[in-house]
């Protein structure tokens, strides 16, 4: 007798790769928690990501045992770029040593994935970690040994904090308190360990060189825990690309108000672009201090991607399009252009999935600047018509020569960016600028086939397949099943042939 097995459904979530979420968005908020143990039934494992920092009753805490551990499932696969870990305030014993883990596999609970870091005996109680952009569905703080194990809050950020990247200055300094100390990835130490100060002066400055320009939308300031915090309220957070003044002339982001001892503030700096973060005490002659100043931003996407057209004029590459080079003062050098032909256009691949805030266009500055008019910005995942056929996210103004202009495209998702112009004649664009936050996507697929085999039992071997099916850029797949394989028997009744389900 053969045995078959018919009318199979299944349920396969599938996560493409990105870097989760958008960038002022702690997404350990949306997830789901467990812990190995829970100390008196009362200090539960949602304590540490409810979003109260440095709390004691809002702290998770596990019975002493031997590995304890703390798992946060964030639903799907995302690119992990900070991590922030706040300790039981004068138990850091309990946090100390402690690995993070990141990753998609539940062995051992997790606590086999790769590590991102492990928490130091620092004396501070809020402590910053870059990952990396490490891939995971999972991240968990394991004690490798016999102990407690202690988190008041658990923070996750996809994109990183830029500031650990870039290099910091200020105006003075104030015995050892360095420009360093505030972006060294802890936000509060003990007394001023950990924080920078100037010298008593008239307008006391603080600046941060990201090395890069970036669509910054975020910046988290963390004040004094002694009593002066009156050294931070009322300065200027000021992000551009001047150097006028030290970067003290750039655009406000905002004020810092009148903060308590030991406060953390989030600044919504709505994608103003610049290279340098200031902060400034404008006006007033007082020592200025910053504990720490977190950054979270994008850079221009472009520069990583992959640039094509149908066609080219000389040696007006794609890539010309996307080398960093708004204008050059003789003509057109650093521009792609194509050939006098029908419907010429120019295709981005940012090589993953991006929510898209922003796209800035420069015109040439000499005599061609007309052959970007009338050309559409478009946006998606389909090569169809060499992804000319993707939405529009806007369309092209008549623009005066070696003018930029900028589209909101108000988080518009995919992995081609196409300027197309729908007419009979050249294409030419000097910069090609992409800003956007990279796209955690889930996406399920119900599937419906025959099979000869035992398919609950070649569970690995469908997932290898759907992996060559569905391309290179799906990351992670769940297989479950929403309705159990029935196995059927053939067999002769009667003279006759019928199938007979058990």
């Amino acid at each position: 007798m053969d045995k078959l097995i018919h009318l199979i459904l299944l349920s396969v979530l599938v996560s493409i790769r990105g870097n989760a979420g958008t960038s002022e968005e702690n997404v350990a908020l949306k997830g789901k928690v467990k812990q190995s143990s829970t100390l008196l039934n009362t200090w539960i494992a949602q304590r540490a990501m409810d979003g109260f920092i440095d709390k004691l009753q809002y702290c998770a805490h596990t019975s002493y045992q031997s590995n304890p551990w703390w798992m946060l499932d964030l639903l799907h696969e995302c690119e992990i770029g900070t991590v922030i870990i706040t300790k039981m305030a004068g138990l850091p014993q309990y946090t100390n040593e402690a690995e993070i883990r990141i990753g998609n596999s539940l062995d051992n609970n997790g606590n086999n994935n790769p590590i991102c870091a492990v928490i130091p005996n620092l004396p501070g109680t809020s402590i910053i970690f870059s990952c990396n952009g490490m891939k995971g569905r999972y991240v968990n703080v394991v004690m490798p040994k016999d102990n407690y194990l202690a988190l008041c809050e658990v923070e996750v950020y996809g994109t990183e904090n830029l500031a650990l990247k870039g290099t910091a200055t200020h105006s003075s300094t104030s015995s050892t308190n360095v420009a360093a100390n505030a972006k060294d990835g802890i936000r509060y130490g003990l007394g001023l360990a950990s924080c920078s100060v100037t010298s008593y002066e008239s307008n006391p400055w603080w600046s941060m060189d990201l090395l890069n320009e970036y669509e910054i939308s975020t910046v988290i300031i963390s004040n004094r825990v002694d009593g002066f915090p009156g050294q931070t309220n009322g300065a200027e957070i000021r992000i551009g690309n001047s150097l006028d003044n030290n970067g003290n002339n750039n655009p406000i982001c905002a004020v810092i108000p009148d903060l308590s001892v030991k406060s953390t503030v989030s600044f919504l700096c709505d994608g103003m672009r610049g290279r340098y973060v200031n902060v400034v005490m404008s006006g007033r002659s007082t020592p200025l201090s910053l504990c720490e100043v977190e950054v979270y931003g994008t850079e221009n996407l472009a520069l990583t991607g992959t640039a094509t057209q149908p066609s080219q004029i000389y040696t007006f590459v794609a890539t010309d399009a996307k080398d960093g080079l708004r204008y050059r003062l003789d003509p057109a050098p650093s521009c792609s252009i194509t050939s006098y032909e029908s419907g010429p256009w120019w295709r981005l691949d940012l090589l993953g999935h991006y929510k898209i805030s922003t796209v800035i266009i420069s015109n040439r500055i000499d005599a061609g600047a007309n052959q970007t008019n009338g050309a559409e910005i478009r946006i998606g995942d389909s090569l169809d018509n060499n992804g000319n056929n993707n939405p529009i996210c806007g369309v092209f103004p008549d623009l005066q020569v070696g003018a930029s202009i900028t589209f909101s495209c108000n988080g518009m998702v995919g992995r081609y960016v196409n300027v197309f112009r729908p007419i009979v004649g050249n294409l030419s664009l000097c910069e090609v600028e992409v800003y956007g936050t990279s796209y955690c996507k889930r996406t399920f697929l119900r599937l419906k086939f025959s099979s000869s085999g035992d398919v609950a039992a070649e569970s690995d071997k469908i997932l290898h397949q759907l992996r060559s099916v569905l391309g290179s850029h799906i990351s992670y797949f769940n297989l479950t099943w929403t309705q159990l394989p029935q196995k059927e028997e053939e067999h002769e009744e009667d003279g006759g042939s019928c199938v007979k389900h058990f």
